[in-house]
């Protein structure tokens, strides 16, 4: 069955015209197994010194972030092509979180090891699967490794989190680059104001982002972007009750019926729940909408999907 996505107004704007879904890259939200051994005992959590030289990356396993430093190796610099990717991990043994690296293609020429130490970022070869290491060390025969790398801050937050978690991988920004990924001011028409990036997670920042790029790609009546994010079977319904197919609305966009010329975005609030989002906000829109040209406030809530990796307008 067709959802109508957003509202319209029935003779000025169309509502969905500040709806969107962050653009974040393609990243696979997949899961796997890992087959394991142990016994009992623990062993005090530590940092790991890092190795000289490498790839710094990101880990954001919910709420917690976790900073990791790869090696130069074949399998490193393949799971690298991968990033950014956001993977629904599994917990294991209390001792790890692994997740399968579906259709991936991932070198065996690493520095394999007869078994992991606390910290130790690793590709399961039997598994196809990134495998992080937080504990169990010293109670452990776990071979078929290839250590990629090691956690270099925030191992013992590992230990409280829950059995299944949702971890977005990113390359860790260069000094000066933090934010530079959701860099909203990208957008020469669209104004958000009345919110601090800083307070976002980094999964808020894409979403937030993606609403911005779709409030963009109105205001230049760029419907291929406007196709990337809107599913096809979505429906646009104006306030009087009038629906239109997305085909419809968008022919209206390219022909000029519908003209953005400026869109504004006071006192946005995202919140994302697994693979779901919503941004509320005001819109402030300057258009002109079947020939009535004006400005025009409207509050409401926008909601997203996170689609093939990517966050898309919700079916």
């Amino acid at each position: 069955m067709k959802r109508s996505v957003l509202s319209l107004l029935t003779t000025l704007i169309l509502l969905s015209g500040c709806s969107s879904t962050p653009a974040y890259p393609p990243t696979p939200s997949i899961g796997g197994e890992i087959s394991t051994s142990l016994s009992e005992q623990t062993v005090p959590q530590q940092e790991l010194a890092a190795p000289a030289e490498g790839t710094e990356i990101r880990m954001q396993f919910g709420e917690v972030e976790i900073t990791a430093l790869l090696d130069d190796s074949q399998t490193s610099r393949d799971f690298l092509t991968l990033l950014p990717l956001t993977l629904d991990m599994t917990r294991f043994y209390d001792r790890e979180y692994a997740a399968h690296l579906g259709d991936a293609v991932i070198s065996q020429e690493g520095e394999q090891i007869a078994d992991f130490e606390n910290g130790d970022v690793t590709y399961y070869i039997a598994g196809h699967a990134l495998a992080v290491f937080f504990d169990g060390a010293d109670r452990s025969d776990q071979s078929g490794l290839i250590r990629m790398g090691r956690i270099t801050s925030g191992l013992d937050d590992l230990t409280g989190l829950p059995s299944d978690v949702q971890v977005t991988i990113t390359l860790a920004e260069e000094e000066g680059e933090a934010n530079m990924t959701y860099d909203v001011s990208d957008f020469s028409n669209v104004e958000i104001t009345g919110f601090d990036p800083t307070a976002l997670t980094s999964e808020e920042q894409a979403v937030l982002y993606q609403q911005a790029r779709y409030c963009q790609a109105m205001t230049e009546a760029d419907t291929d972007t406007l196709r990337e994010l809107v599913p096809e079977d979505a429906t646009f319904t104006h306030m009087s009750g009038r629906q239109q197919t997305r085909e419809e609305y968008f022919a209206d966009i390219e022909n000029g019926a519908l003209r953005y010329y400026t869109i504004g975005m006071e006192n946005p609030v995202v919140e994302v729940e697994g693979d779901r989002a919503t941004v509320t906000f005001t819109s402030v829109l300057n258009a002109n909408a079947y020939g009535a040209q004006g400005t025009y406030r409207m509050h409401g809530s926008h909601h997203w999907e996170l689609r093939d990796g990517v966050w898309r307008v919700a079916r």
